[in-house]
């Protein structure tokens, strides 16, 4: 009890601050100021105090999850993922906790998902990277407790359902979030090369700038085989509405086109109380969740299965 009144005592002051430093009344943004992956405004304490955030402590259905493929369900029920691929326009930012791409539409197609374990058409809304400082972390979902040097999330609203992704944060089945690891690789990755070679203008909190003519499809990896579970966002307020589909091929990059990602560690303006620098929320529990794949391990490994053996025997009085 004593912990957490100095914790709420302390929050209530680093709420002040804020208000004093930005100069604005008390609302919703001051939330949206406050939480960071590190100390009094970290993850365990996300949904402690505010209400609107009470799914990130009392949730069920949390992400990100450490995946273990001896528990993998394989259904052969799941399709192939279907990406109306599209060159995409979108404003690359700086938040002071990740580096986002906010798309936009205007002027271009949509970029839609479907099929998979989906049953509505997801259209891409945003698309975020979560690393660390270091290579051995950086990815928010494991491997059988592996990490990645680091982790992208495209994030998609149901559109069929939804007019944006505000609504569907509200909502059943509002969101889609595809999940593609990233390793380090020798060569320069030309797809990533549009983002990378623009994060030298996102040295501090809140700068951005466009970026256009992504070519997603040459960025993702080339596989049809993805694992998926039901989840929540991974920033707060952690809605429980997400379809997590996790591509079982990681993407690759060059260390300097990661070191351009660590822009947000360059200065401590973006953050001065992240101290061990890494923007991604621990693996939480999965809480007899199923996490079901398309990768048929049958054969070599004993993966469980919703993969039905029918064997018919005529009955031995028809043999006569």
């Amino acid at each position: 009890m004593r912990n957490y009144i100095i914790a709420y005592g302390v929050y209530i002051l680093t709420g002040l601050i804020l208000i004093l430093q930005t100069g604005i009344c008390y609302s919703k943004s001051v939330w949206d100021i406050w939480w960071n992956y590190e100390g009094i405004s970290g993850p365990q304490y996300w949904g402690v105090v505010n209400t609107d955030y009470v799914m990130c402590k009392k949730g069920r259905q949390q992400s990100p999850i450490n995946i273990e493929p001896s528990r993998l369900l394989y259904d052969p029920n799941l399709k192939h993922l279907k990406i109306n691929f599209t060159d995409v326009k979108g404003v690359l930012i700086n938040t002071g906790r990740d580096i986002s791409i906010e798309i936009q539409s205007t002027g271009y197609n949509h970029l839609n998902i479907s099929l998979g374990p989906l049953s509505y058409t997801y259209r891409l809304e945003e698309i975020k990277f979560h690393f660390a400082n270091k290579d051995q972390i950086g990815s928010e979902h494991r491997i059988n407790g592996k990490s990645f040097p680091a982790e992208m999330h495209l994030l998609a609203f149901n559109s069929d359902l939804y007019q944006n992704g505000t609504s569907a944060l509200k909502g059943v089945k509002g969101l889609a979030v595809i999940a593609v690891f990233i390793e380090i690789g020798k060569d320069i990755n030309k797809a990533f090369h549009l983002i990378s070679k623009e994060l030298k203008r996102l040295r501090y909190r809140g700068e951005r700038t466009m970026i256009h003519h992504l070519e997603l499809e040459k960025l993702l990896p080339k596989t049809e085989h993805y694992m998926t579970y039901e989840g929540s966002l991974t920033q707060p307020g952690c809605q429980e509405t997400v379809t997590w589909i996790v591509f079982n091929k990681p993407i690759k990059i060059a260390k300097e086109q990661l070191s351009a990602l660590r822009v947000l560690y360059d200065g401590r303006e973006n953050n001065p109380d992240l101290a061990e620098e890494i923007n991604s929320r621990p693996v939480m529990p999965l809480n007899h969740r199923v996490v079901r794949t398309n990768i048929n391990f049958r054969k070599r490994t004993r993966l469980c299965t919703m993969e039905k053996d029918m064997h018919y025997q005529v009955n031995s009085i028809y043999k006569k």
